[in-house]
């Protein structure tokens, strides 16, 4: 079954029952009925559970209510909550706790956080409501695939929440946190003890998850757009979020990323992805027309043939797009709209092939483009494609004519150089299918996070040659130079590289311990609200997010994450 035109959705009634705890009023649409119980389309309803990742509701509506439907979309939250908090990038526009965001001052009560925590919470009760159905019984590989995506956004639910609302299945009950189903939960028990005890108990729970959903996925094999089976997860995507859990499993398990007893299992795990077929993009991959037009590797990752230019070997799991029947306004349109105006060009020269390229908020932290070059001011004033010709890695796909290198104060789009990493023209010159709409599809797993996932995990285990061997070919296909030997700052610096924007920075400099801290002593510019080159440091607490307070107030058995007031702002 092709799941990239996502023809079929969720009928009306679907039940949605305690997904939410909040008043019914956030969640204000006609299809949410608590009261209902309703055996939907089965492939419609499993559509769903991919198309939440992307889409933010049914025709362009939201699956729940917002002054705009796209900020209500999955990826869009998490890139929002993992790129704008740290050395990455940064946003000007004023509304929904963006702000917030970008100066490391989440709250309880904003949009922003209600957003991302309902966004998730509403996804797994979808993959719920699948997974308990008669119907699907029957079949065990979509069963595998839907399971596999609750494991997934539950991992998301412990590395940004730490201690979320835990809902295994649909119930009119009111939720419990995490906390509550771990053994050694005690009344009585500090805030802090209860984050650690529901981080025990999710890292527990989505690793066995993921563990036994991988048994009846699919082998791993890499499919392009033609292919029936391309968007659905197999063997490879359980492997590599296993690998990354692991890989943080110092963070969830120790709030301390160095002290990790899993580095063996975050390799092991890695290197099941590197060797299960999925490989990286590479030149040799590449069409003459491609090569012809001016483009390299990396830059066919992220355009509007990236389902078909070959790019999809690295594709372990692309949420898919296609401008003439996926109409969504936080997916991949966010990804270009978001970081382009109408006045830049891609370093090949040519616009963003969309016209809704002109939202014009995103831009990027001095702190990123100094992992490309020790002068990034040299960027300012140019190009992508005068950058492009400056540098020594292909990756290094930024705009700054008519931007400034600092992003302060955070009031435009010109303050700070931006990037033009995602647009939608194709790499053969073929047109895309829609004016508007995009056909990007977002890699939200890609093959490339193995190789550095193993990188990391084999220095920790003293393996420098292993280590030397994965960065090698991540910089090679990026035409970049390798090195005689790696140290970890080393491969903390290629992820930034080659991740940027992608939405997975906040946790690798957690891991680092380089994120929340008042001890920490990397900085980055405007870090903590304060508007120097290196900002402020922070507490740690804010290494996780607040419950939303709505959630809080309206559920007993919910307690705010330790370090945030109860409720309130």
């Amino acid at each position: 079954m092709k799941l990239n035109k996502f023809k079929a959705m969720v009928p009306a009634a679907l039940l949605l029952a305690a997904s939410v705890t909040s008043c019914m009023d956030d969640l204000d649409k006609g299809n949410i009925d608590p009261t209902v119980q309703a055996e939907p389309d089965l492939t419609a309803l499993y559509s769903k559970c991919y198309a939440c990742l992307i889409l933010e509701g049914m025709d362009g509506t939201a699956d729940f209510k917002s002054d705009d439907n796209g900020k209500t979309t999955f990826i869009r939250n998490v890139f929002n909550a993992n790129v704008l908090s740290t050395d990455e990038g940064i946003c000007w526009w004023t509304d929904g706790g963006l702000e917030d965001y970008g100066k490391n001052t989440p709250k309880p009560n904003s949009d922003a956080i209600r957003f991302l925590y309902y966004r998730l919470i509403m996804d797994i009760s979808y993959c719920n409501h699948y997974l308990e159905l008669d119907g699907a019984q029957a079949d065990q590989t979509k069963l595998a695939e839907v399971r596999f995506i609750r494991a997934y956004l539950y991992y998301q639910m412990l590395d940004l929440f730490g201690d979320p609302a835990f809902i295994p299945a649909v119930s009119s009950e009111m939720p419990k946190q995490a906390h509550a189903y771990n053994d050694k939960f005690q009344e009585g028990m500090s805030r802090s003890e209860m984050l650690a005890l529901g981080r025990q108990f999710l890292f527990g729970w989505v690793e066995n998850e993921l563990k036994t959903a991988e048994a009846n996925l699919m082998a791993p094999q890499p499919k392009t757009d033609n292919d029936p089976n391309y968007g659905r997860v197999d063997k490879a995507a359980a492997w590599l979020m296993l690998s990354r859990l692991y890989l943080n499993a110092g963070t969830y398990l120790n709030n301390n990323g160095q002290d990790n007893p899993y580095w063996a299992q975050a390799l092991e795990y890695a290197e099941k992805v590197i060797n299960s077929g999925y490989t990286l993009f590479d030149e040799s991959k590449m069409s003459a027309a491609a090569k012809g037009n001016g483009y390299k590797p990396y830059d066919l990752l992220f355009m509007g043939d990236n389902g078909s230019n070959g790019a999809s070997c690295e594709a372990i799991f692309p949420l898919l797009q296609d401008g003439k029947i996926t109409k969504a306004w936080g997916g991949s349109m966010f990804f270009i709209a978001a970081m382009w105006n109408p006045d830049m060009f891609t370093v090949t020269g040519l616009d963003a092939a969309t016209t809704n390229n002109t939202w014009a908020g995103m831009r990027c932290r001095p702190q990123l483009l100094e992992k490309f070059t020790s002068n990034p001011a040299s960027y300012v004033g140019k190009t992508a494609a005068e950058i492009r010709a400056m540098s020594t890695d292909d990756r290094a796909i930024f705009w700054g004519k008519d931007h400034t290198l600092s992003v302060l104060p955070n009031s435009e789009f010109s303050h700070g150089v931006t990037t033009p990493k995602w647009n939608n023209n194709y790499s053969n010159g073929g047109t895309p299918h829609d004016a508007g709409d995009v056909d990007v599809d977002f890699f939200l797993l890609r093959v490339a996070e193995a190789y550095l996932n193993a990188a990391e995990a084999a220095l920790h285990q003293g393996d420098a040659g292993k280590a030397k061997q994965y960065m090698d070919a991540i910089r090679t296909r990026a035409h970049a130079a390798t090195r005689g030997s790696y140290t970890l700052d080393d491969v903390l610096d290629e992820r930034a590289r080659e991740f940027y924007f992608e939405g997975i920075r906040r946790p690798d400099l957690i891991r680092y311990n380089r994120f929340g801290g008042i001890d920490v002593a990397y900085g980055w510019e405007g870090k903590g609200g304060n508007e120097t080159y290196t900002g402020a440091a922070f507490e740690k607490y804010l290494n996780v997010y607040p419950i939303p307070s709505t959630e809080v107030m309206a559920n007993t058995n919910l307690t705010q994450i330790d370090g945030y007031n109860e409720i309130d702002n």
